[in-house]
């Protein structure tokens, strides 16, 4: 390298008034713009001739730059400004510029530190032709120049006859650490050609033409007469010949050297079934193949066979002239163009309108492919998922277990799916494509999803303005899963800390609320769960409300019309204004096990009021405290109550008002504490047309 040198004034004078212009006609193979953990060779395609200067601080390349005479390692790191000059025959110049990043990592701490060591400290990797080059497989990679196209790790191979030098791009990405490696491979022969030219006193060109090079020398061909010819001659080279010749000084002891002509050969150009090509002389052992330097026509090395190949992921093409030598003897040339494609086209991509990983409607997704290339499709049975209230993520173990179904080619480069839950449980979709072209196919791309529509969570500290009712980002606010309890078959929704619901929200879904972990449900004034048609079904929550005391309405807690309520080791707390029940239902199923309920009001209150509903209570414990306190308030139906605390609080009171029920009480305990009970009122009011049978129930206060 030689460096030109400005005068400090002359510099800034240049930068000023000058400023670096732009282009982009420079073949410069790197770097590329990018960050990179290591540094950067500089590698620029000067086959079509002229001189290039180059800077790495952002000045003019010609001015105080480096004249480049070969691939050099750019020993800079941080934000660098490449620029490039190339002054061409005639003085014309042509400008480029890369701005690139260097943060240096060694790879120290990986599994792969030997393979990064390999390039690390000079930029390039040799790599000769027939042995294997390994892309650790914690590494993606993509050969040549962007955009980029990144391919899982592999082994990558050129064949052992191919002969070209090359400079290839590599770039390796860790998508775990977010780090890449930008570096060259350098390709050389498996080993070296023979340099065995053989120097004979003649020149053949064009194959036909015989040019005497050494007029010390009489020659003849085949039978003719010895003779000094002065011309170029031509010659029939379908068949050989003999060609001799002898110093032009007579003498009886100078030797008679010869050389033979053989017909002109066939060239087989043989593309093998790997793609490479592979170049050879049918037949006749004594050919030898050399490539030919455009730069000086010469012919430096000379192989038996010559082979063209690229790696997987690259592609090599343009004009090729091979000289043919028969026993190290130029004969002639021959020339064709090649093209070796290895690279794969893009990788599709999908696009979705999911919110993530587990989306909670219709799922449409649509793949793109490269266009001209044919598109792949593999997808996976639909997987039915238990509704377990698991927060499922991507690398479940369920899910890696998926296997896709055979690839099929799709008509076009895209293809549109739409998934749907089709069920009660979450279900589980996948799909895989990879667009192919000729041979080559892009690395396959996946994409997964889980429609839960039914699964939802609330925890009232997480962050609000995240939340989307899934496990990594629940609800904080009872309001943002009121829609889904209209528009969803089923809906399951785990709480964590207090659930607020301060208005009379409609349930037409199946409902249910399970404890993650302090779930409390606090109803407000005009707070109320109206079911309809559907199952609530509510469990270790604790449950109480805020009263208005101005009001004189009833709004209870749960208001159930044709639907299931059930409840299981809950907790319920209840106060209301003047009048208030905590379970409203008209032909309903109502089951409560293992719960312990209290509620009051100053007029009237009692747990449940029901027309036509059955009712099984069970194991629980329930009081209520008003100047009429009734636990059970009854229009038809039936009732079961076994195992069960009642205690009626205030004025006057029962345990149950029956009317036209048929009801059973077994082993329960009727407490009462009532000022107005003169007249020691039965625990069990029942009319004519209650059918009421009772067994091993203790009553104490009435």
């Amino acid at each position: 390298m030689k460096k030109k040198f400005l005068s400090l004034f002359a510099v800034l004078f240049v930068l000023l008034v000058f400023p670096f212009q732009l282009a982009a006609e420079i073949n410069l193979l790197s770097p590329v713009e990018g960050e990179w953990a290591n540094r950067q060779m500089l590698v620029i395609d000067n086959s079509d001739g002229g001189d290039f200067f180059y800077s790495v601080d952002g000045a003019d390349p010609e001015t105080f730059g480096f004249a480049y005479d070969g691939p050099v390692l750019l020993d800079v790191t941080g934000k660098v400004q490449l620029n490039v000059t190339r002054i061409a025959a005639g003085g014309k110049k042509e400008n480029t510029s890369v701005v690139f990043t260097v943060t240096t990592d060694d790879a120290s701490k990986t599994d792969y530190k030997n393979f990064v060591q390999t390039f690390f400290d000079g930029g390039i990797l040799n790599y000769s032709a027939g042995s294997d080059l390994v892309i650790p497989p914690e590494l993606s990679f993509f050969l040549g120049l962007p955009p980029e196209n990144y391919m899982p790790a592999r082994t990558l191979h050129l064949s052992s006859s191919s002969v070209l030098s090359r400079f290839v791009p590599c770039t390796v990405y860790d998508k775990a650490r977010d780090i890449k490696y930008r570096f060259i491979i350098k390709t050389y022969p498996q080993s070296a050609g023979l340099y065995s030219h053989r120097d004979v006193p003649f020149e053949i060109s064009d194959w036909e033409t015989i040019t005497i090079k050494d007029d010390n020398f009489i020659y003849k061909v085949d039978s003719e007469y010895w003779g000094l010819p002065t011309e170029p001659r031509k010659i029939d080279r379908t068949t050989s010949h003999m060609i001799s010749w002898q110093p032009l000084e007579y003498d009886s002891s100078n030797p008679i050297e010869f050389f033979v002509l053989p017909p002109k050969p066939e060239l087989v150009k043989e593309e093998l079934d790997d793609g490479s090509i592979l170049c050879y002389i049918r037949g006749d052992d004594s050919y030898s193949l050399g490539i030919k330097n455009e730069a000086d026509g010469t012919y430096s090395e000379l192989f038996s066979h010559v082979g063209i190949d690229a790696f997987y992921g690259d592609q090599v093409s343009g004009n090729v002239t091979l000289g043919i030598f028969s026993n190290s003897v130029y004969q002639g040339k021959i020339s064709f163009a090649y093209n070796i494609n290895r690279k794969p086209p893009q990788i599709p991509v999908i696009k979705s309108n999911a919110e993530g990983f587990v989306s909670r409607g219709t799922v449409d997704v649509k793949i793109q492919g490269t266009k001209g290339a044919d598109l792949y499709i593999a997808l996976s049975e639909p997987l039915n998922l238990e509704v377990s209230g698991q927060a499922y993520t991507s690398g479940d173990d369920i899910f890696r277990k998926v296997k896709l179904g055979d690839y099929k080619k799709v008509k076009g480069d895209s293809y549109s799916l739409r998934w749907a839950q089709n069920g009660l449980n979450p279900v589980y979709y996948k799909v895989s494509a990879y667009s192919k072209s000729d041979e080559n196919q892009s690395s396959p791309i996946e994409f997964a999803v889980v429609i839960d529509q039914s699964n939802y969570y609330f925890d009232s500290s997480a962050d609000a303005e995240l939340a989307d009712g899934t496990a990594a980002h629940p609800f904080t606010q009872f309001d943002q899963i009121a829609s889904a309890l209209v528009k969803q078959r089923v809906v399951k929704l785990s709480v964590k800390g207090e659930m607020q619901i301060n208005d009379a929200y409609p349930i037409q879904a199946n409902f249910e609320i399970q404890n993650e972990g302090d779930a409390r449900l606090t109803f407000g004034p005009k707070g109320s769960l109206i079911v309809k048609a559907s199952t609530f079904e509510i469990s270790g929550c604790r449950i109480h409300n805020t009263s208005d005391l101005t009001s004189k309405s009833i709004v209870p807690l749960i208001k159930l019309e044709n639907s299931v309520l059930t409840m299981k080791n809950c907790m319920i707390g209840a106060e209301f204004a003047r009048n208030g029940n905590v379970i409203d239902a008209t032909n309903a199923i109502i089951n409560i096990s293992d719960t312990i309920a209290s509620t009051k009001a100053v007029s009237y209150v009692s747990f449940i009021a029901a027309v036509k509903s059955r009712i099984t209570i069970k194991n629980s414990s329930i009081n209520t405290n008003a100047e009429t306190s009734v636990i059970i308030s009854a229009d038809g139906g039936n009732i079961s109550s076994q195992k069960n605390e009642f205690l009626v609080t205030g004025g006057t009171g029962r345990i149950a008002e029956l009317f036209g029920v048929k009801a059973l009480f077994k082993d329960n305990s009727f407490k009462a504490r009532l000022t107005n009970n003169t007249s020691k009122i039965q625990p069990l009011y029942t009319n004519k047309a209650t059918k009421l049978t009772e067994e091993n129930n203790s009553v104490q206060g009435f």
